[in-house]
């Protein structure tokens, strides 16, 4: 199956030049139009490592290259007038640096979109440095048009946003390829989701990762991210998103982009995956869910990861969601791990058949119990054999339920000290949460003392308390925790 990756489209003058057949051999390509020729030369994976045969043969490679005088933006696409229907042209692109036969992948890129089969991609360049641009004839091997443009950048920015690490209920570390530009540093602004740049909170960082901390728990947030040259900036990039550790229960039905934060994949075999947003093919008459599809030529490994999950030890939990595949059956693994990675992923918790059919089945998996407190990620693998059609498998509307109540989660998150306590007790919490007050009860269930707070941590007096046990209230934004305290 196709994947989808969006470019933007730039569309130049013309110049016509035809390509060698080997990678010691490309021709330079122009600013412009270059028109190539069949693709019929010696390939050399960087970024897709293809192996398999298309329809017309064996694999084979078109070679350019590019070298720029500066620093800047460089953008290919075949996404042309002259290569859509009838032509219906079909394109693969890999742009790599380095030395033939140890080349390294930049930047790739198969389809413009689920409907249009062309090739479009933008990316960072350093002046001086050779880019090796190969098309592959991996869906079609016709000639085809594709335009190069390039743009002087003084302070490049960030173009790899590649994911978060060390997620927990209210932090996360935030991980990005350098900027070639090597600037003095990098701003990231971020907020609640929606808010309106420049109302953000904004931080720096002079290494390629920053951790942001004082967050709350089960909450998505956006940022931007810009290089600081000194003497200027970059550009922001677009919107990105995190989200901090879900505390159970948590649902997702793919059918809004807040509901997709936080899940990511990984993909290790020939087979695709993605997310169908159009139409009412989901799980109840809405658009989105997500899309393995399998390949004729060999045996499909990719995985789906949920977002992060804070878990308490012993903490109990179930998980359920939608399956059906469209015309045979699938095999799909589901696990548990320490990371999003499926290296990771070392529990399994069940192997389910998918067999196929136009119904929606929910899937129940077995309890799954945590051995300690922590972070937790849960993997869906289509570990499917290879198929002689095309096939695809759904999954829709995740639930993650726990035998904790919200407010027993909330509470294992609560210090109160000292306990026993005298005359003053202390309390805190270790995800954030904002006390608004807190009621003090006898074994009878009277409320003896009430304190309003509005504080993430603090202290009251009970020294006007008598000897004995009582319960400790404690009202917050993310709910109400409880807690036994016994005045000496």
């Amino acid at each position: 199956m196709k994947k989808l990756l969006l470019c933007s489209i730039l569309t130049l003058g013309s110049m016509v030049s035809f390509a060698q057949d080997d990678c010691t051999t490309p021709l330079v390509a122009t600013v412009g139009t270059n028109t190539a020729p069949a693709i019929s030369g010696v390939y050399e994976g960087g970024c897709y490592a293809l192996t398999a045969t298309d329809a017309a043969g064996p694999m084979n490679g078109l070679w350019y290259t590019y070298t720029p005088a500066s620093d800047g933006e460089l953008t290919i696409s075949s996404n042309l007038p002259a290569n859509v229907a009838p032509n219906s042209i079909d394109t693969m692109i890999e742009v790599m640096t380095g030395d033939c036969g140890a080349l390294v992948c930049v930047a790739n890129n198969d389809d413009v979109s689920t409907t249009n089969y062309l090739s479009q991609l933008s990316f960072p360049v350093a002046a001086g440095v050779t880019y090796y641009i190969e098309w592959t004839n991996y869906w079609d091997a016709a000639g085809f048009d594709f335009t190069l443009a390039f743009t002087p950048v003084s302070c490049l920015k960030v173009y790899n946003i590649y994911g978060n690490s060390n997620v927990t209920t209210t932090s996360v570390t935030l991980n990005w390829n350098p900027s070639l530009s090597n600037p003095l540093n990098y701003q990231l602004e971020y907020g609640p989701v929606g808010f309106t740049q420049g109302t953000g909170t904004t931080i720096t960082s002079t290494t390629a990762a920053a951790t942001i901390s004082g967050l709350n728990p089960s909450t998505n947030y956006d940022y931007y991210l810009r290089s600081n040259c000194g003497t200027s900036q970059s550009v922001w990039t677009t919107v990105n998103q995190f989200t901090t550790a879900k505390v159970l229960p948590y649902t997702s039905n793919f059918d809004s982009g807040t509901s997709l934060i936080g899940w990511t994949i990984e993909s290790n075999g020939p087979g695709g995956q993605g997310l169908n947003s159009t139409g009412t093919a989901g799980q109840a008459a809405t658009p989105g869910y997500w899309l393995f599809g399998s390949s004729t030529t060999g045996a499909n490994n990719n995985w789906l990861f949920s977002p992060a999950v804070s878990l308490q030890s012993g903490e109990q939990v179930t998980v359920s969601f939608y399956t059906r595949s469209s015309t045979s059956p699938r095999t799909l693994r589901v696990t548990v791990g320490s990371d999003n990675d499926s290296a990771m992923q070392t529990t399994q918790l069940a192997a389910l058949n998918i067999t196929a059919g136009t119904v929606w089945n929910l899937n129940t998996i077995p309890v799954y119990t945590a051995p300690a407190a922590g972070t937790y990620y849960f993997g869906f693998n289509d570990n499917s054999a290879a198929t002689a059609t095309a096939v695809n498998m759904r999954l829709d509307t995740f639930n993650f339920a726990t035998n904790l109540s919200t407010n027993d989660v909330l509470s294992s998150e609560f210090g109160v000290y000292p306990n026993p306590v005298k005359n003053v007790i202390n309390f805190n919490s270790s995800v954030n949460a904002l006390v608004s007050t807190i009621e003090l009860t006898d074994l009878n269930g009277r409320t003896v003392k009430t304190v309003n707070v509005n504080a993430t941590e603090g202290q009251i007096s009970v020294s006007d308390l008598a000897t004995g046990m009582y319960m400790m209230r404690i009202t917050t934004d993310q709910g109400v925790a409880v807690k036994k305290i016994v005045k000496q």
